[in-house]
């Protein structure tokens, strides 16, 4: 009987086809990857994808996963790789799909990776597990596993190893996505064709629509009283050197002598300590805070999102940058806590810009974390924006605010963002929920061929990460609406919105229904 003969199922068994043949050695990723799309009933099938355990997306058979199918992998891989005796996991999408994960694992029951498949949820029946873990699906789990296997011993770092993950490369006018270099030397030639796979401008409107599900606050609890209980205190080890014993010295002395600030830091030891959230100056009534609103680009989630900007027409170039960044976070906070009525009748988050002075403090996220308990006010409510110079410049700092962020359940935002190669392992943290263009970029989008591909990479990257994608400064209908057509989540602007008074909260306009009226042009 012909290969072909043999891949029709009988009229009375369900509609799966055998594993086609293949000569040994010649199995990659693509070609398992497909096969396994092959034998599944094509009926109301969405798409198949392949993952490893860190939930990197190694070859995906149509569409595109974002936010939402990202958090779904990383539960999986949590659930699977605790329990090794489960063969399928099942979950259902809000959007009315319904997700089967398939554990691709070790002879010892090592969880190596896992194969996701998206279907409409009517088609899932009592019977879907059992049809889904058919021989033919076993055979071909199995070679996927061997082919995972050595992949990730290469790719072994000695923090544990993140394996070997697809690269996002330039080619023309289209973004290539294609195995990393060590992958592609082992491949042999004949493969290297189904290695890499064209995505064009125009398929990256197809991604999915829904928010990141950990950004989203539950308007039963975020910002009141019952949920301070459940809010993550963040526990740092205070480097300072321990103070002597000295009971029968004055008060005043040891005060003055006391080292608070940075012991590490020697050419600081004589500057004046910077203010924390909880010892920034209340008298300065100057400072103005403002909102801007991120416009949403796509439709989908309830969350609001503003950014805060604070204006004091009294600064002066003397002031400390980390003085003004814990007098407006501890406004905010306050104000967060007398009105919550205003801003916690729906999902809402804001966004700090913070100075590399606030992030060489190692206590500073340790006073947010007592502030947010303070006001019983949701981690995730606040988020911190940094700036991609300052991650290249100061790469240490940053990496430690970010763990600590991590810790505590805030977020972070990559700002002006242009695709730095040192600043891309950053997004490998969960803190990190999103990465703001440099404005440079997408202003000289429309007419520059590199910026063009710039940008559209990194709305790539950032949907294969799980992590939304901004525009700023954004004053044209042209850039929104060609912003809008590749995929970016969310935009700012002098096109959209202009800031307001954080005490006009409440009579902001949702700059949403201006982007629904250009996009209708």
């Amino acid at each position: 009987m012909s290969q072909k003969a043999t891949a029709r199922p009988p009229a009375h068994s369900p509609a799966f086809a055998a594993v086609p043949a293949a000569a040994a050695g010649t199995f990659t990723l693509s070609s398992l990857g497909q096969q396994l799309r092959e034998v599944l009933p094509p009926r109301r099938l969405h798409s198949v994808s392949l993952c490893d355990r860190e939930a990197n997306v190694l070859w995906l058979s149509e569409g595109a996963l974002g936010p939402d199918e990202h958090s779904v992998i990383v539960e999986a891989l949590e659930i699977l790789a605790a329990d090794t005796s489960i063969d399928c996991h099942e979950t259902g999408l809000e959007d009315g799909r319904h997700a089967l994960f398939l554990p691709l694992r070790a002879p010892m029951g090592t969880l190596l990776g896992i194969a996701l498949i998206l279907a409409d949820c009517k088609s899932a029946g009592d019977d879907t597990v059992e049809r889904v873990t058919a021989a033919p699906v076993r055979a071909i789990m199995q070679r996927l596993a061997v082919l995972l296997k050595p992949a990730r011993r290469s790719g072994d770092t000695h923090a544990g190893g993140s394996g070997a993950i697809p690269v996002l490369e330039l080619a023309g006018e289209s973004v290539i996505v294609s195995a990393p270099p060590t992958a592609r030397a082992r491949a042999p030639a004949a493969a290297a064709p189904a290695a890499a796979t064209a995505i064009s401008p125009e398929q990256v409107n197809d991604m999915l629509e829904l928010e990141l599900l950990p950004a989203e606050i539950p308007p039963a609890h975020a910002g009141h009283g019952e949920s301070s209980s459940r809010l993550p205190r963040l526990e740092l080890i205070d480097h300072a050197p321990a103070m002597p014993a000295a009971p029968a010295a004055p008060p005043k002395p040891p005060r003055a002598a006391r080292p608070r600030t940075a012991p590490a830091m020697p050419a600081a030891a004589a500057a004046p300590a910077a203010p924390t959230v909880a010892e920034a100056p209340v008298s300065d009534v100057n400072l103005i805070l403002e909102v801007l609103p991120f416009a949403k680009l796509r439709a989908g989630g309830q969350t609001r999102r503003f950014q805060i900007l604070a204006r004091s027409p009294t600064r002066t170039p003397q002031r400390l940058h980390a003085a003004l960044d814990a007098l407006t976070l501890q406004r905010l906070l306050g104000w967060l806590a007398a009105h919550r009525a205003v801003w916690n009748s729906q999902p809402t988050s804001f966004t700090v810009n913070l100075s590399i002075a606030t992030l060489e403090d190692e206590r500073f996220v340790h006073k947010i974390a007592e502030a947010l308990n303070e006001h019983a006010i949701a981690a995730e409510t606040l988020g911190f924006e940094i700036a991609e110079a300052l991650c290249t410049q100061h790469r240490a700092q940053v990496e430690r605010f970010i763990t600590q962020c991590e810790k505590l359940g805030s977020w972070v935002v990559i700002e002006d963002f242009s695709f730095d190669s040192q600043v891309l392992p950053l997004l490998r943290s969960t803190a990190v929920r999103m990465v703001k263009l440099d404005p440079k970029l997408t202003s000289s989008a429309l007419k520059d061929k590199l910026s063009q591909a710039l940008v559209v990479a990194t709305v790539q990257a950032a949907k294969v990460m799980g992590i939304h994608c901004s525009a700023k400064r954004v004053d044209s209908q042209a850039a929104l609406q060609w912003l809008t057509a590749i995929g970016c989540d969310f935009a700012q602007g002098a096109a959209l919105s202009a800031a307001q008074p954080l005490e006009a909260l409440a009579n902001v306009p949702d700059p949403t229904s201006r982007v629904a009226a250009i996009r209708s042009m």
